[in-house]
């Protein structure tokens, strides 16, 4: 019969478009690496091509698409951009250790440019994260001629920014030596709310990618203790990322004492490069585990669990001085656990780590309050810029779970002081990042003259989005001065900030000159008080499974019919062939139909449950 073949086709189409919408990719990787001859010496022993192994292993496959691209005097594709899977795994091998760097120039612009105009490949998810990662070891370098330098520069820094900000593009740069534009590369990251990174080893860009992996796609962890870390029984699977030293490998130490097959395990995958291996173990048995020759303090364990530890989002970038709320939750299949009989076995420790390089200088460390069935904490600000990790360990007693996050504070403004002619002096502040509110902050001028008098004067906001204030300065004067910023985030987060002294000075009928004071007025680093219930933002949990949203939805179901209409032209072809059908194919469709309808019929439940599980979270959050 011909409805009968043209309903199996199509109930056959409606199968896999459900399967479909469930494997979707939900973040993009896209790596660009500086080509030029330098960076032979600045990564001699190709670093860079581990840590790209590192990213394509690190990804879950099918979650995840990675593009790599080059750049020197002209772009080119090193991987187009594809779903992260085996397949990808295996091309990615196979070209990163052959690509050549000698190139002379460094046209950044070009392949940013490129990128922008580049469409998104691979089965991507409505509202997917944009994580681009770009490694240099110099500077805007196209001409012999500076004019044509600066003129690259001043495009990247307006045109080509606001359209990596229009985007959503997060941009993390990553300084392989010294000599590179940091404020070039760390403007690019701030604008673009990522992290910039100054590697002053090789071997820190594989801890870089792992840490801006974690920063796209957090998980739960184990943590350490010592060389040993507990598996309970809520763990699924779990993946070890050890770091080791080159021809080193590690050994894993199963509960009954036998060491894990790297080789032939049946529930093991295993990644190998020369300074890390990935193994990944499915449903791992409970018990104390061992892990020997690697380096702990780089290693992790991530796993996949139904029972949970979930934490506030912190956001990449933060302003010095800006207050951070904290909360962690302890979650049963994504629905929040509230139990007093459960959390009152539970504590939270929550450490403040600063990185920099391989070294990590613990800040903070302190025990959370708990309140309304959460964990809170809120930490008065951070006033020393760079990149910082907080480590939250929930303890259970008979589990433990670990929580990284990343992020990197800087100044809210960039405020500086230049001669633009005669014996005027203009001071501008610039926000870093789109998360200040320009319109309800202001900022201060504070000038301390030679005679020990200060005074204060607004600063007038312009229009263009910064504030400015030009001085004319007297034969003679010699004046200090700092400015206060009275900030208030997007979210409506107040902070106050005051930046390094300035001073300006005239001897005679010369030119004024201006500069950076000595005087630093950075104090305290922070300060840590609890939280009450009141002044806590909710915890902002990523769910397991992905649901679209009403909007999301409609526009989903808009688009089926042009899928059917494809595969009604399939249906046509087959129809042509005959009209009859043979008790066989009777029984082969009825089968098809009734094994499509039960697959669909799952499909819905599963939706329902995830609807529900989304809203008994909301219900969750809503209490704090």
């Amino acid at each position: 019969m011909k409805w009968l073949k043209i309903n199996t086709v199509l109930l056959l189409s409606a199968v896999l478009s459900l399967w479909a919408s469930f494997s979707q990719a939900d973040t993009q990787f896209r790596v660009i690496v500086d080509a030029s001859g330098s960076m032979l010496i600045s990564d001699p022993d190709k670093l860079t091509s581990e840590a790209l192994r590192l990213i394509s292993n690190l990804a879950p496959e099918e979650k995840a698409t990675l593009g790599i691209w080059l750049f020197g005097e002209e772009p080119r594709v090193l991987l187009p951009e594809s779903t992260v899977n085996k397949a990808t795994k295996a091309k990615l091998a196979s070209y990163v250790n052959s690509y050549v760097t000698q190139d002379v120039k460094t046209d950044l612009e070009a392949i940013i440019k490129l990128l922008l105009d580049t469409p998104d490949s691979g089965n991507l998810a409505a509202g997917f994260n944009r994580h681009w990662i770009l490694v240099t070891d110099g500077m805007v370098d196209i001409s012999l001629n500076e004019a044509v330098n600066k003129a690259s520069r001043d495009r990247i820094l307006n045109e080509l920014m606001v359209r990596l900000e229009g985007r959503g593009i997060h941009l993390h740069t990553v300084s392989m030596t010294g000599y590179t534009d940091k404020n070039l590369l760390e403007s690019l990251s701030l604008r673009t709310n990522a992290t910039h990174t100054e590697v002053a080893i090789p071997e820190d860009l594989l801890d870089t990618f792992d840490r801006i992996f974690t920063q796209a796609s957090p998980s739960d962890e184990l943590p350490f203790d010592g060389n040993q870390f507990v598996v309970d029984d809520a763990i699924e699977d779990l993946t070890l990322v050890v770091f080791h030293e080159n021809g080193i490998q590690p050994h894993v130490v199963k509960p009954d004492g036998s060491l894990l097959s790297l080789v032939n395990d049946s529930n093991a995958s295993v990644a190998v490069s020369d300074h890390y291996t990935l193994i990944t173990v499915l449903k791992p048995s409970a018990g104390v585990w061992q892990v020997d020759n690697v380096d702990l303090e780089r290693s992790s364990i991530r796993v996949i669990t139904n029972l949970s530890s979930q934490a506030t989002n912190i956001a990449p970038i933060v302003f010095v001085n800006e207050p951070i709320y904290s909360t962690v939750g302890l979650f049963q299949k994504d629905v929040m656990i509230k139990d007093d009989n459960v959390l009152n076995l539970v504590t939270v420790k929550q450490t403040l780590i600063r990185l920099s390089g391989e070294q990590k200088e613990i800040v903070l460390s302190h025990e959370m309050s708990r309140t309304n069935g959460q964990f809170k904490r809120r930490l008065e600000g951070i006033s020393e810029s760079g990149n910082y990790e907080v480590v939250s360990l929930m303890d259970g007693k008979t589990f433990s779970r670990q929580h990284s996050q990343y992020f990197t504070v800087h100044p809210a403004i960039d405020f500086k002081g230049t001669n633009p002619d005669g014996n005027l002096i203009a001071f501008s502040a610039h926000p870093v990042n789109l998360k200040l509110d320009v319109s309800r902050s202001n900022i201060k001028l504070e000038f301390t003259y030679n005679n020990g008098t200060t005074e204060t004067e607004e600063m007038p906001l312009v229009g263009q989005g910064y504030w400015e204030k030009i001085i004319p300065v007297s034969v003679d004067d010699n004046v200090k001065v700092r400015a206060k910023l009275i900030g208030t985030t997007q979210t409506g987060l107040r902070f106050d900030y005051w930046t390094p002294f300035w001073q300006f000075n005239r001897k005679g009928d010369d030119a004024p000159t201006v500069g950076l004071d000595d005087i630093d007025p950075s104090s305290m680093l922070l300060t840590s008080i609890p939280s009450s219930s009141t002044d806590l933002m909710p915890v902002m949990v990523i769910p397991a499974v992905s649901v679209v949203n009403e909007v999301e939805e409609g526009d989903e179901l808009s688009s089926e019919p042009d899928a059917a209409d494809i595969e009604t032209s399939d249906v046509d072809k087959a129809v042509e062939k005959t009209d009859s059908l043979s008790k066989t194919e009777w029984m082969m469709y009825i089968g098809l139909n009734l094994g499509g309808i039960l697959i669909i019929a799952a499909g819905i439940f599963l939706y329902r449950r995830m609807q529900k599980n989304k809203s008994l979270k909301s219900d969750d959050t809503d209490d704090v």
